[in-house]
């Protein structure tokens, strides 16, 4: 620093240390001779600290029951006697005056929010992030989830962003992948700093930080000592300048401070404390001086919490802790839980900043009231957290300080890392002792999708995202009556108008559809947010993107070349007929009726011989009571134009018979199914030729190869015969590809191989798995499509196809609806399975010669595919084509 620095902070007070008087560089895990300086002396072991709370030592004194100790790594702070913090006189005007109580948006939010079995203590985590430039707050987010619990975490965790983008024009270009490591660059600094740093020199740290300094102050010469004042305490604490050699500036030994060296070659440590220094000063000037600027940081973290969904984790990094300790200590305890408070590589500490805080306090400095337990987590080798100790400096509370040399992941090299205190084990250990094991399970029920949840992280909290909101108990085999429908849609409208109205907004901003199953509306993030915490109340089922819910098989058909090939060659499937086993066909839905698709269904679910149902009004027409059936029937055949756009299937002139052999609740056995087979084989038989050329199974169970060779089940016994008929016959792969297994170190996400399930593990059949909708190159095989190879070695499934967010016929359509009403998406291998039928369907139509021919089309088939670059036991053959397969 320039010489005149320490002159304006002030005489400091020599400190006092027990230990060796020689000065000893700390290595990563080396707790010995480490001290941590404070205003007042530390209390013997076993005595109570003016917090009112047992002196923590290494051991188990005061630890919650239940919570384990700290691992080797992690040493609690040493004793130090007979210290006091630095500080500077105090001038004559305040920095920022002592402000009253906040409140919460008075949303109606209440504490409630989706919760999966095991989770407990909190329903949402708020993160607040720290100093310096970040990603979008998505990929910030994305980072911490992953960093803490190894996961994304949805609508189950939130983010408090405040970066301030007058220094920072354009956020971080980083993946969820990365760490946040905390640090800057000059080409990404401000106007001011930009004009700072280029009148001095990038060699001398005492000129860049002068020039910084003045340029946030502004002239402000009050500001100007203070900022100089914690510029000095963190940088000449964190780097001893004479351990160049050679003219270095020895005023940190002069004044008698506890250097903390980080273990790192000099020029590194001179560059990590530098960039921490300057990026601090940047923030901490915004927040203790600038009174706009600090309102917008702890609004930020307002808006979070009232939107409800508590009780709360808050989990703040570094500048975070600033503003998250002055939000919390200044809200009502009886409108706001928050089971635990983390702090980590908090500045705190720093007399400095808590002298200009403290009169915000009115003097005294207090543990939050909604908070239970403060857990405060230091590496002592971070220049931003130099005081480790908060327990001494804050009144009440019950605060836990955990320390050590080396704990933060990332250190040395980023000692003040986010992610990095997030991984320590101090930080995932209580966090997860708040939350509960089944908290951050990767699959858990959830009210806001994650792509929302993306979209409402990255925008501004006053802007507003087309939602579908899913009315709850709309599902088979009990849906929800149309009247009770139509008053779960009204409460909904009600609150969204009172939330839009009460934030000074008008009912048209919202522009609130109610449609059959769904209402539409376009909604700010706090009013997402808050209809999460009332999802029981409202009997809310899901938020959703709207755009999602569209045109989704319009894209499906190009992705497998059908519709060039539908309309180049005319391969529309006319005078084919497919079976389609499931659940029953809609078959009065407007999307059969332009070409006739059903001709006939048969119910296989009763007992005794099924009787053929023809076309016209009562079972035929109502036969599915689930969906799954009629869903899949509309990929394979079918066409309706609504808006301009055509919803098609892949072959839209094909005829369709319909087997329900799936009740409707989507349950079935193979005595039902193999009825269905003898019908079909009865019927080929009968008229002496293939009546029915091809079958749609998108259905499957489990296999269990001790009892029954693989591919050599009853079930597949009867495909087989059909097979050697010369019916095709398509095969959903299953969706076992994705599973969560238990282990002693917790649950484990993973992607199973010998996954393929029954009968798609038959050899005379196509088993299809399932892969992105529209960009299988880019995306892949889908995470739930079941993997091969099957139990006895053979390469499943055989190809893939689109099987994610399809959105095929409705089976619950009603009359007068609006017209996208009439469809609905669905994801799985059963969505992928129709596409391959409806593709064969298609090509037997010009190529007829093929009829009967099941081993030739299929080798037709996969000859054409296109190869996706996946492994054979994931991605078979590739991705269909239909115009390769008729060249």
């Amino acid at each position: 620093m320039s010489e005149g620095n320490g002159d304006s902070a002030g005489k400091r007070k020599s400190i006092k240390v027990i230990g060796k008087k020689k000065k000893k560089i700390p290595q990563p895990g080396d707790t010995t001779g480490v001290k941590s300086a404070s205003r007042q002396a530390r209390a013997p072991q076993g005595s109570t600290t003016k917090g009112g709370s047992p002196s923590r030592q290494s051991g188990p004194t005061g630890r919650r029951k239940g919570v384990p100790e700290p691992s080797d790594d992690i040493t609690l702070h040493a004793e130090v006697i007979g210290t006091n913090k630095r500080r500077i006189p105090q001038p004559g005007a305040q920095s920022i005056a002592a402000e009253p109580g906040l409140e919460l948006r008075s949303t109606g939010a209440r504490n409630a929010a989706p919760g999966a079995t095991g989770a407990q203590g909190a329903n949402t985590i708020v993160y607040v992030h720290g100093i310096g430039n970040k990603p979008k707050a998505s990929v910030l987010k994305c980072q911490w989830d992953t960093a803490l619990f190894g996961t994304q975490l949805g609508d189950r965790s939130r983010m408090a962003y405040w970066v301030n983008r007058d220094f920072y024009p354009a956020p971080l270009d980083a993946t969820c992948a990365a760490g946040d490591l905390v640090s800057i660059e000059d080409d990404e600094a401000s106007t001011p700093a930009i004009m700072a740093l280029a009148r001095g020199e990038h060699a001398s740290d005492d000129r860049v930080f002068e020039r910084e300094i003045q340029a946030l102050a502004n002239g402000n010469a009050d500001r100007e000592a203070r900022l100089r004042a914690i510029a000095t305490e963190i940088y000449e604490r964190s780097y001893d300048a004479s351990e160049e050699g050679g003219g270095g500036d020895h005023r940190s030994a002069a004044l008698g401070l506890t250097t903390k060296v980080l273990p790192l070659p000099a020029f590194l440590r001179r560059q990590v404390t530098s960039q921490l220094t300057r990026a601090l000063l940047r923030d901490v000037n915004d927040f203790l001086f600038d009174t706009t600027r600090r309102e917008a940081m702890e609004r930020a973290l307002l808006d979070r919490l009232s939107a409800g969904g508590g009780p709360f984790v808050v989990i703040a990094h570094s500048q975070g802790s600033l503003i998250a300790y002055d939000v919390l200590r200044r809200l009502d305890s009886s409108k706001i839980e928050v089971p635990l408070f983390v702090t980590m590589g908090s500045p705190l500490g720093l007399a400095e900043i808590q002298d200009i805080m403290r009169p915000w306090a009115r003097g005294r400095l207090e543990a939050p009231s909604c908070v239970g337990r403060w857990i405060n987590v230091a590496d002592r080798l971070d220049p931003v957290s130099f005081d480790v100790r908060l327990r001494d400096d804050i009144q009440g509370g019950d605060i836990v300080d955990i320390s050590g040399i080396g704990i933060n992941t990332d250190s040395p090299r980023h000692p003040h890392s986010g992610t990095g205190y997030l991984r320590t084990y101090a930080v995932r250990t209580e966090v997860r002792s708040i939350v509960g094991a089944g908290f951050h399970q990767a699959i858990a029920p959830f009210a806001i999708a994650k792509d929302l949840v993306t979209d409402i992280e990255d925008s501004l909290p006053q802007n507003r995202h087309a939602t579908l909101i899913q009315l709850a108990g709309d599902k088979a085999p009990d849906p929800t009556s149309p009247k009770v429908l139509r008053l779960l849609a009204a409460d909904i409208e009600k609150k969204i108008v009172e939330l839009v109205e009460a934030d000074g907004g008008r009912r048209e901003d919202a522009a609130i559809e109610k449609l059959s199953h769904f209402v539409s509306a376009r909604l700010t993030r706090l009013e997402v947010e808050t209809l999460r915490s009332l999802y029981a109340d409202l009997r809310i089922d899901g938020i959703w993107r709207n755009a999602a819910k569209r045109a989704l098989i319009t894209d499906s058909i190009h992705t497998v070349q059908a519709a060039p090939a539908n309309l180049g060659y005319g391969a529309d499937g006319r005078k084919i007929c497919w079976a389609v086993l499931d659940t029953g066909i809609r078959a009065d839905h407007p999307h059969f009726q332009k070409h006739g698709n059903v001709l006939a269904q048969w119910d296989c679910t009763k007992f005794g011989s099924p009787k053929r149902l023809s076309p016209g009004p009562g079972a035929f027409s109502s036969l599915d009571g689930h969906g799954h059936g009629t869903h899949v029937a509309g990929i394979i055949a079918g066409e309706l134009e609504i808006e301009g756009i055509t919803y098609s299937g892949m072959a839209p002139k094909a005829l369709l018979y319909g087997f329900k052999v799936l009740n409707d609740n989507g349950d079935g056995n193979d005595a039902w199914i193999i009825k269905a087979l003898d019908i079909i084989s009865q019927t080929n038989e009968e008229a002496g030729q293939l009546v029915i050329q091809g079958i749609n199974l998108s259905l499957g169970g489990t296999f269990d190869a001790s009892v029954f060779g693989c591919g050599h089940t009853p079930l597949c016994q009867e495909l087989r015969r059909l097979w050697r008929q010369g019916v095709i016959i398509c095969l959903a792969a299953g969706n076992e590809g994705y599973a969560v297994l238990a282990t002693s170190d917790g649950n484990i996400q993973a992607n199973l191989d010998l996954s393929i399930g029954d009968p798609a593990n038959l050899e005379e059949t196509i088993a299809v798995g399932s892969v992105h909708k529209t960009n299988p190159h880019t995306y892949g095989v889908s995470y739930f499509s079941s993997r091969g190879p099957t139990a006895d070695g053979r390469r499943k499934p055989d190809l893939v196809a689109p099987g994610e967010k399809i959105l095929s016929a409705r089976h619950d359509w009603q009359a007068g609806v609006v017209g996208h009403e009439f469809y609905v998406e669905m994801s799985g291998t059963s969505m992928a399975t129709p596409h391959v039928s409806g593709i064969l369907a298609a090509f037997l139509s010009l190529r007829r010669e093929f009829i009967s021919y099941p081993d030739r089309v299929k080798k037709i088939l996969l000859d054409a595919c296109v190869d996706l670059g996946r492994d054979p036991y994931a991605q078979g053959a590739g991705l269909p084509n239909l115009v390769k397969m008729l060249g």
